[in-house]
């Protein structure tokens, strides 16, 4: 594990929820794993460093894969 690496536990609705940092996708911007009994998902942030000319908006992406 990287030394970045933080677990953080709570319980929402009677069932522990886990959330992983610092483990995977090393070269996104942020990324977490969170866990609720056997459900897991991943999620990832990527941004560029500087804004594109010409952009009024807020491009989003969502990727789902079951």
């Amino acid at each position: 594990m990287t030394q970045n690496y933080k677990e953080f536990k709570f319980t929402v609705g009677g069932r522990e929820v886990t959330v992983e940092t610092g483990k995977y996708t090393e070269q996104a911007n942020g990324a977490c794993v969170v866990r609720c009994g056997e459900t897991a998902v991943m999620v990832t942030v990527c941004m560029s460093a500087t804004p594109r000319e010409g952009m009024d908006f807020f491009p989003l992406q969502v990727d789902y894969e079951e």
